[in-house]
This record gives structure tokens, sequence and C-alpha cells, in this order.
């Protein structure tokens, strides 16, 4: 192996959750049976120490979902109820354990000190990793936008300039009783007013998403006529104005349904459905399939979704889930993104 390679697997290995906490109760493990004092045999130490470790661990992991399930929402008393009886019971059989293999009575109290010092441990060394990885997320969603703000300046068409012929435009259609094409170029305006200058937030109301997969949809159907033979459902469950979320995160899904769903030549659907609940997005995408030839080629819709998916990634670390699944000639998308209830109803 040349020695240039050994970096780059050992950041691998760190950056693997699995193979990080495994090599993290390996050295625990190893630490406590060379370490351990007294007059023991080298297996008793070693089934000392594997006890130890294991309702240790069990104990850190039970903790570990603990403050995940309910500290992080809020739920107070039920996360301190949840640790007062995990210290109970998994303390009672450490210390009945280890009481059986020193031939000893034991000391309760001092079973518990210890394995409740051992879990604040661990999770003090979880939360400074979590630390560490979200400064660094930080630091490459901050590069990131500046390769972005550097790709629009290069590539700059004046705002001011695009709206005003918009506004002509729409003067133009307006005058000559024109309304589809007057409403279609009004809101072709707003959807891009929302991209260009009310999108640069962190977070913006979810119901102003929402507002432009509609203006978004009305925009789409202007290709279509009655005689068509398609079909497009958009509905919403749940107080959205209580929740924001990341601005333009839902947009791609519904572009890239669009794109690939709708034929004129052909039966076509889509259906939308967001849905809000106790902390929950749920946000669905389905529509027809007309060729997985077709959409696997795409590298513009493959890279739109990757670029999604590092989104995600960065800003709902371990808080989202995203399935995309295709049969029956359906293809579906579901997002679940955890969030907090930013206003009260």
């Amino acid at each position: 192996m040349k020695r240039s390679a050994f970096p780059e697997i050992l950041f691998k290995v760190l950056g693997n959750r699995t193979a990080l906490h495994v090599l993290f109760w390996t050295f625990l493990y190893s630490a406590l049976v060379l370490l351990e004092s007294g007059t023991w045999s080298l297996a008793a130490r070693a089934l000392h120490g594997a006890v130890f470790l294991s309702i240790s661990a069990a104990g850190t992991y039970i903790h570990f979902y603990l403050l995940g399930r309910f500290l992080n929402r809020r739920r107070y008393p039920v996360y301190i109820g949840g640790l007062i009886l995990t210290l109970g019971v998994l303390g009672t059989l450490l210390n009945w354990m280890t009481s059986a293999l020193s031939h000893s009575r034991g000391y309760l109290p001092g079973t518990i000190f210890s394995l409740a010092f051992f879990m604040g441990l661990t999770t003090a060394i979880r939360y400074a990793r979590a630390g560490v990885k979200q400064r660094m997320q930080l630091q490459e969603i901050t590069a990131k936008q500046l390769q972005t703000e550097l790709a629009l300046l290069k590539a700059q068409i004046n705002p001011h300039f695009l709206f005003n012929t918009l506004n002509n435009l729409y003067a133009m259609a307006y005058r000559q009783e024109d309304p589809a094409t007057a409403q279609g170029i009004a809101k072709l305006s707003h959807l891009m007013r929302y991209v260009i200058y009310e999108s640069d937030v962190d977070r913006i109301e979810l119901s102003r998403e929402a507002e432009q997969i509609r203006s978004f949809i009305e925009l789409q159907k202007l290709r279509f006529s009655e005689e068509d033979d398609i079909r497009i459902d958009f509905k919403t469950e749940g107080n959205l104005e209580q929740y924001t979320i990341a601005p333009m995160l839902l947009l791609p899904f519904v572009e890239n349904a669009f794109k690939h769903g709708i034929r004129l030549s052909n039966p076509s659907h889509v259906s939308l459905q967001l849905t809000v609940n106790g902390g929950t997005i749920r946000f669905t995408v389905e529509n027809s399939v007309h060729g997985a030839a077709e959409r696997s080629a795409d590298s513009e819709s493959a890279l739109g979704l990757r670029n999604v998916r590092r989104r995600l990634e960065l800003l709902y670390p371990e808080k989202h889930s995203l399935s995309i699944r295709e049969g029956e000639g359906v293809y579906r998308v579901t997002l679940d993104l955890e969030t907090e209830i930013w206003k009260q109803p």
C-alpha cells in the first residue's frame, strides 16, 4: 500500500459513522482490559470489561435515542423519566453482574454514578463531533454561496431590465385583450421575483413556497388545452403558515414532475400533496412515466436531483427522509422534513 493512500483511507473511516463507533468501542475495551488494576487474570479482566462496556454501550445508545426523540423536541418530562428509568435498570443490572464476577456485594449508587458519568462523557463527545461537523458544513455552504454569486455575476442580466420587459409585455397583452397571455406573464414575473429576490434567506414561510408551486402549475397549464387528457392536482393539509422551510427546496421536484410526467400526445397526470403535522412536513409528488430510458439519460434532471439531495444533507442533517420510486407507470417522490413550529396558531 502506498503511504500517500493512508490519510485518504483514514479520512474515509473517520467519516463513516459505523466504522467510527466500532473504533471507539474497540479502543475503550482495549484500554479497560489493559489498564484495569487488581489481581484479576487477563481473562477475568476481559470478561469484566466486556460486561461493563456492553451495558454502558446500551445505556449510551438508549440515551442518544432519548436525546433525539424527546430532549431535542423539548419533551423534558418524558426525557427525564426515560433517563432515570435507563440508569435504574441498567445500573442495577451492571451492579449485579459486577458483583457476581468479583464475588462481592457491590455498591449500587456508585455503579449508577459510574454509568451516568460514562453516558455523559459519550454524549459530550457526540455533541463535540456534531459541532465540528456543523462548522464544516457551514463552511461548505458559504463556499457554495460564493461560487453561486460568482456564477451569477459572470452571466448577469439586469433583473430590473427583465422585470420592466415583462411589465411591457403584460401591458401589450392587456391592451390587445389577451387575458391568458397577460395572466401568464404576470405569474412568470411573480415567480421570477420570488426566485431572484425573496429566496435569498435561510428560511421562508411554507405557505410562500406553496404559493410559488401554485404559480408554477398555472404557468405550466398554459401549455395545455381542455382537449388534452392531462390531470393536475395540488392539495395541502394543515396550517402551512406555522412552518418554515429552506426556499426553493420543493420546486425542483415539481419542475421534474412536469418535465417527465406530461406528454400532450399521451394521458398524463401530476399529483402533489403537501402535509404538515406535529413538526413534520411531508411533500409527495407523483407523475406518469413515459419512458424510463429518456429519464435516465437526462443528465440535467439527474444533476438537479443531486443538488437537492446535497442541500437536504447540508440544511437538514439527520432530519429528512427522501424516497424516490418508480413502478407501474408512476414516478413517486416522498420527502419528509423534521422542523419546529415557529408560529403558534
